[in-house]
């Protein structure tokens, strides 16, 4: 059930998406686009999963009272249809792929050491029977489907697909409601002897054990279910729990800060928690990859994951994007604390500071590893092997309030949190990142372990959106050429188009300034 990871969400009349979309997701994935595109959206249908599983009502299919918020499903749905009272109104469609690794000891506890031939036979994969006989921990990919309708205000779903992708690109699992009753399928089958039970969106399966005996086909398709789906189905329940997010804005910081009895477990979607959590942690260990030391023509991967109490790791990272003022805690007495960047307090320095700190906090304590204290600096392979998961981070333009060089600076530090079992998604409208990773492309040797990583871990997503309203995804990878279909138009061309035109421009005047002068010359000599 560890090491799961994102790979990709799909949507489907989801907002400004009306066709079924791909989000494909690397360890480190870019979104741009103009304003208004749907950027925000692609993150937000994560962020409604997330949502809906973390509300203790299981029978709410999608809960939209929260980071995402509407009033109803239409809300959301694409062109917004109006509602019907005779027939539901279809709603968005979800998916989610993933992979995730599962414990074979486990399954084959539960399936009492099933008949391998019986289960080729009746589910007709022949490599059902490798993965029972392949090694005690292996990672498995699977897809989650499920589709929602709205009527008289309801919210309801109507199918939920199971998908193992290497067995079969059809579902293996269908569940339907009908008569008033969860209902379950294997393939088109009938599986009247498996009960469903939902827990918003994600479906559980169980056996009428007395019902279908030792051999019976339908114990061989659930044993199908045990294997492929169980474990992945509670493995994704955890990564979505885990999902952090940052929005762009930022709450105002206050001079004096009450202490918090409890450490809070995330820093807030506004950064509303950074201070109290950093107050309360500040003495722990966080584990984490100082950001890529980058020189004018070569940029080199630090070799080891360091160990540091979170203050101390805060102001590395902080001195890695060029800030040299440390942050500090002041402990007031019975009363609170106080934060300062060098001799200032928080809340009377730059504003681009109190959005950093947030930042810098999230990459940090989103380390699988957080608080344990083990050996101190280790290597980043032996850091990946005791890494329990991965970590997903969304971030909304990063670069707000921030000096051009400190941007340029975050490419170092997301590229490092992106090789340390962080998987960001990142939305932006800095030129300066996005140039600043181009240029770490440029800067890494041919053939060596950057260039390889960079070209292979990093995905740029191109949302635009034409005249109807309807967002559409281009999916590319980094790339050096500055004029390259694969940017945005007027995002990456923008600063060589304004210094080509300063450069004509003065030309022209140097032009025209020889030419009065040789007209004024002209003139004197005649005189």
């Amino acid at each position: 059930m560890s090491k799961s990871r994102l790979l990709n969400v799909t949507i489907e009349r989801f907002k400004s998406f009306k066709t079924e979309t791909a989000i494909k997701l690397a360890p480190l994935t870019i979104f741009l686009g103009r304003n208004n595109s749907g950027k925000s959206s692609l993150i937000q249908s994560i962020l409604l999963l997330k949502q809906t599983l973390a509300d203790p009502r299981v029978e709410i299919p999608l809960q939209l009272e929260g980071v995402v918020s509407a009033f109803n499903l239409r809300e959301i749905t694409s062109d917004w249809p109006k509602e019907s009272k005779n027939k539901p109104v279809q709603g968005p469609s979800f998916g989610v792929h993933w992979e995730s690794q599962i414990e074979l000891e486990a399954i084959v506890k539960k399936t009492r050491h099933p008949d391998l031939d019986n289960l080729v036979r009746w589910t007709g994969f022949e490599q059902l029977k490798t993965i029972f006989e392949g090694k005690p921990h292996q990672m498995l990919e699977t897809k989650l489907e499920f589709d929602t309708s709205e009527q008289n205000g309801v919210i309801s779903i109507d199918e939920i697909r199971l998908i193992s992708p290497k067995l079969s690109k059809d579902p293996l699992f269908l569940v339907r409601f009908f008569k008033k009753k969860w209902r379950c399928y294997w393939k088109i089958e009938n599986a009247s002897k498996i009960a469903v039970e939902l827990e918003h969106f994600l479906p559980y399966l169980k056996l009428n054990q007395r019902s279908a005996g030792i051999r019976h086909r339908q114990r061989t398709w659930f044993h199908a279910y045990l294997l492929l789906f169980e474990q992945p189905i509670e493995a994704l329940k955890q990564l979505l729990s885990d999902f952090q997010y940052l929005s762009s804005t930022r709450l105002h910081q206050p001079s004096l800060y009450r202490a918090s009895n409890i450490a809070p477990k995330e820093i807030g979607i506004s950064g509303e928690f950074a201070a109290q959590l950093l107050h309360r942690r500040q003495n722990d260990i966080i584990h984490y990859l100082p950001a890529l030391k980058v020189m004018a023509k070569t940029a080199i991967i630090p070799k080891k994951m360091r160990a540091q109490t979170l203050i101390e790791a805060v102001n590395a990272v902080l001195s890695d994007l060029s800030v040299e003022m440390k942050l500090s805690v002041e402990e007031i007495k019975e009363v609170g604390f106080r934060l300062f960047f060098g001799n200032a307090s928080f809340s009377h320095v730059g504003q681009g500071l109190s959005y950093l700190l947030p930042l810098i906090e999230l990459g940090l304590l989103a380390d699988p590893l957080r608080f344990q204290n083990f050996d101190g600096d280790i290597s980043v392979n032996e850091y990946q092997k005791r890494c329990p998961k991965v970590m997903h981070i969304a971030i909304e333009e990063p670069e707000a309030h921030l000096h051009p060089k400190i941007q340029s600076h975050l490419a170092h530090w997301m590229v490092s949190l992106a090789m340390s079992n962080r998987q960001l998604l990142v939305e932006t409208h800095s030129d300066h990142l996005v140039r600043r990773l181009r240029g770490l492309l440029a800067r890494a040797r041919t053939g060596s372990e950057l260039e390889k990583w960079l070209l292979e871990n990093v995905l740029i997503l191109e949302i635009e959106q034409n005249k109807e309203g309807h967002s559409s995804i281009k999916t590319n990878q980094l790339t050096m050429n500055e004029k390259s279909s694969q940017w945005p138009k007027n995002f990456m061309d923008e600063a060589s188009n304004e210094d080509t035109a300063i450069y004509y421009l003065k030309l022209n005047k140097k032009m025209e300034e020889t030419s009065l002068n040789a007209q004024l010359s002209f003139i004197k000599g005649k005189k």
